[in-house]
C-alpha cells in the first residue's frame, strides 16, 4: 500500500500546516497523481484484485499479477503494524483482540485510518490505469508517463518532476524456470500454481498430498491453512534449511515433512511423483550441485505443487536506465575495509576466530540512498523493508520521501549518498547474523563449524543466546528506522540511530515474543497460539489476548462474532479497569489489560 500511505502522508502534512499556518510549507508540498493498475485502493491486500482482462478473456489477477489468498492471517504480530494517528482500539471500538488477524481486516484497518479525516483521497488515483513506460527526458528534467485506461484502452502520456515507484516487492510471482520445466517435461500430472493465485485452496488439498517448494513465510502460512483444510501429507522443500518453516519445530498432527540437501530433478509414479536427489551447494560457482553417488528420495501421489518462492520487483515498465538501480544494488562489491580492520569480538568469534574477509553481497543497496535513487535523486522507490514492522517502515519511509520532495530533508551529493551506504555495509559486518548473509567466508565458516558441532547452542534457536544474535540483526534495522523517522518529522519517535527508546524496545519485543515458541511433540499449537502477554501497543499499551481456541480450530466466524461486540458505542469508565460497551441495548463487560503508554 505504498501509495495510499504516500498519498495519506502529504494530505496529514497538509492538514498540520494548515492548522499551524504555514504558508510557505504549504506551497512546497507537491501535487501527486497515482496509478493504481486494480479496481481499486490496498495492494497486494486485497484478494481479488481485477485487472481488465487475462490472456483467456477472464476478468482477475493474471499470472504476471499477485494478491493475496483470501483465507490469508497476519504471521506478525499487528502491534507492530498500528498507527499513530489510529490505533486499534480507536478503530475496534475497545475491544480486545488477539495479536493475529485475518487479511480482510487488515485491509479495513488500513482504508478506515487513511480515509477518516481524508474521505476524498483517492480522488488523484486513477485507478484500472496500467502504467506501461517511465521515462527521464534529460533535456527537460522531467519523467514522461505512458499510462493505458484498462477499460477504454485510451492511452495517455504525461510528465512530472519527480517518480515514486510504490508496486512493492510483490510484484511478478517468481517461479523457478528449472523446476517447472522438469515438472512440464516429466509429464507431471498434478496441479501447479505459485503462493499468490491459490485460489480455493481446499479444492487443492483436502484429501491429498502437497508439495510447497519454498520454505519462507508463504509455505508456514499456506501449510498451516492446508492442515486447516484437512491435507493428507505436506512436504516442504528447502534448499537450504534456513526459512520460516524450516526453523518451525513442530507441525500439527505430524502432517509435514522437511526435504533439505536434495532438489527435485524428475517425474516418476507415471506422472504422479517426484523424485530428489542430493545436493551440495558450490561456493565457486554460486550454485547447488548434484552430489555424485549421492541419497536420493521419492515422493508419491502429489496432487498439487505450490512455489513459495516469492516475488521480484515488477519493473517492467520503467526504463533500463532507472530500474538498474533495484536490479543490481546488491550485486557483490569490495568493500574499501582498512588494513587493520577486525571483527568486533562477539558470541561466536571463541569458535570461528578470525574470517578474513571475502567480497560482499551488501545488505544496504549500493544504488539507493535511503529510497533515492542515487544517480538521479528524482527516480525513488518505497516499499522494500528490512524490519519485522514491514507496514510501519512503508509509512515511514513515505513521510521520508516527502521530506525530501519538499526540501526539510537535504538530498546529498552523490559521492556522500555512496560513502554512507558503504559506512552502513561496513557497520554491519559486525554482526554475526548480517556478515552471514553478506560475506561468503563467513557464512562457510559458520556451515562448516557447525556441521561438525550439531550439538552446539547455535542449533538450538530458543538458546538465549541464539535468541541474542536474532535480536541484534532487528535492533540494527529499527535504528536505521528511528533515523529516518527523525529526519522525516515523523511523529513518533522510538529512539535513535544510536539507541532505541522505550518505545523502539518493545516493538523489539513484539517481534520476538512469540517466534521463540517451543511447540511440544504432538501439539496441535501453531506460532499464532502463543503467549501474547508481552506485547503492547506502543501508543495506547493495550496487551491482545490469547485465541479463544487453538488456530486449527478457528472458524472465520468466530473473529466475525468478536469484532461483531465492538461495533457498538464504546465508553470506559476512568475509575475502574473494567469497560463497557452498548451494543443494540445491551450492556456487555469484559475485563480490558492495559499498561502505562512505552514512551
Amino acid at each position: 500500500p505504498g501509495g495510499m500511505f504516500f498519498l495519506h502522508a502529504v494530505a496529514t502534512r497538509r492538514r498540520m500546516m494548515e492548522e499551524a499556518g504555514d504558508v510557505k510549507g504549504l506551497e512546497r508540498l507537491p501535487e501527486v497523481t497515482v496509478f493504481e493498475r486494480s479496481s481499486g485502493p490496498g495492494g497486494v491486500w486485497r484478494s481479488n484484485r481485477e485487472f481488465g482482462h487475462d490472456e483467456e478473456g477472464k476478468e482477475g489477477a493474471t499470472s504476471s499479477t499477485t494478491n493475496m489468498y483470501e483465507a490469508l492471517w497476519t504471521n506478525g504480530p499487528k502491534e507492530n503494524f498500528e498507527f499513530f494517528d489510529y490505533t486499534f482500539d480507536e478503530h475496534f471500538g475497545g475491544k480486545d483482540l488477539p495479536t493475529y488477524m485475518p487479511r480482510k481486516y487488515v485491509l479495513e484497518y488500513l482504508l478506515a485510518r487513511v480515509t477518516r479525516n481524508n474521505p476524498r483521497i483517492f480522488d488523484n488515483a486513477k485507478f484500472n490505469t496500467a502504467v506501461l513506460s517511465v521515462k527521464y527526458e534529460d533535456g527537460l528534467s522531467k519523467f514522461t508517463v505512458i499510462t493505458k485506461c484498462n477499460k477504454t484502452g485510451r492511452k495517455e502520456d504525461t510528465q512530472f518532476d519527480k517518480c515514486v515507484y510504490a508496486a512493492g516487492e510483490n510484484g511478478i510471482p517468481r517461479i523457478p524456470k528449472e523446476i517447472d520445466t522438469m515438472l512440464n517435461e516429466g509429464g507431471f500430472l498434478g496441479k501447479k500454481m505459485h503462493s499468490s493465485n491459490v485460489g480455493n485452496l481446499e479444492q487443492d488439498v483436502r484429501g491429498k498430498c502437497v508439495l510447497m517448494i519454498g520454505d519462507q513465510y508463504s509455505a508456514e502460512d499456506l501449510a498451516l491453512q492446508a492442515i486447516k483444510l484437512g491435507v493428507e501429507q505436506i512436504y516442504i522443500y528447502s534448499r537450504t534449511g534456513e526459512g520460516r518453516a524450516s526453523l518451525t519445530n513442530e507441525w500439527p498432527y505430524d502432517t509435514v515433512e522437511l526435504i533439505v540437501g536434495k532438489k527435485p530433478t524428475g517425474v516418476i509414479h507415471g506422472g504422479s511423483g517426484i523424485c530428489f536427489e542430493e545436493t551440495k551447494y558450490n561456493f565457486e560457482t554460486d550454485k547447488y550441485e548434484l552430489v555424485a553417488g549421492g541419497k536420493s528420495l521419492n515422493i508419491s501421489n502429489i496432487a498439487t505443487v505450490v512455489y513459495c518462492t516469492g516475488y521480484s520487483f515488477n519493473l517492467e515498465m520503467i526504463d533500463e536506465n532507472l530500474s538498474c538501480a533495484l536490479k543490481h544494488g546488491y550485486e557483490k562489491i569490495d568493500l574499501d575495509v582498512p588494513k587493520d580492520w577486525k571483527m568486533k569480538p562477539n558470541v561466536l568469534t571463541e569458535v570461528l576466530g578470525e574470517v578474513p574477509l571475502s567480497q560482499f553481497y551488501p545488505y544496504i543497496n549500493t544504488h539507493v540512498y535511503r529510497c533515492l535513487t542515487i544517480s538521479n535523486p528524482n527516480m525513488m522507490f518505497l516499499g522494500a523493508p528490512q524490519t519485522y514492522s514491514p507496514l510501519l517502515e512503508v509509512d515511514v519511509n513515505a513521510w521520508l520521501l516527502l521530506a525530501f520532495i519538499t526540501g526539510d530533508a537535504q538530498i546529498p551529493l552523490p559521492e556522500i549518498m555512496r560513502q554512507r551506504n558503504e559506512a552502513d555495509n561496513l557497520s554491519l559486518i559486525n554482526s554475526p547474523t548480517h556478515r552471514y548473509e553478506m560475506d561468503t567466508n563467513y557464512y562457510v565458516a559458520w556451515c562448516d563449524y557447525y556441521e561438525l558441532h550439531k550439538e552446539h547452542w547455535i542449533n538450538d534457536l530458543l538458546d538465549p543466546r541464539n535468541v541474542l544474535l536474532w535480536e541484534e540483526e532487528e535492533i540494527f534495522s529499527l535504528q536505521y528506522l528511528a533515523r529516518d523517522m527523525y529526519d522525516s518529522s515523523y511523529p513518533v519517535c522510538i529512539g535513535t540511530f544510536e539507541k532505541l527508546n522505550k518505545k523502539g524496545w518493545q516493538l523489539l519485543k513484539n517481534s520476538t515474543a512469540i517466534t521463540n515458541l517451543n511447540i511440544k511433540e504432538g501439539s496441535q499449537e501453531t506460532f499464532r497460539d502463543g503467549d501474547p502477554s508481552e506485547i503492547r501497543s506502543i501508543f495506547t499499551g493495550i496487551a491482545p489476548v490469547p485465541l479463544r481456541k487453538l488456530w486449527l480450530e478457528l472458524e472465520e466466524s468466530d473473529y466475525n462474532d468478536l469484532l461483531k461486540q465492538c461495533r457498538g458505542s464504546f465508553k470506559e469508565e476512568p475509575s475502574t479497569t473494567t469497560s463497557q460497551l452498548t451494543l443494540k441495548g445491551k450492556k456487555l463487560h469484559y475485563s480490558r489489560f492495559k499498561v502505562p503508554d512505552a514512551e
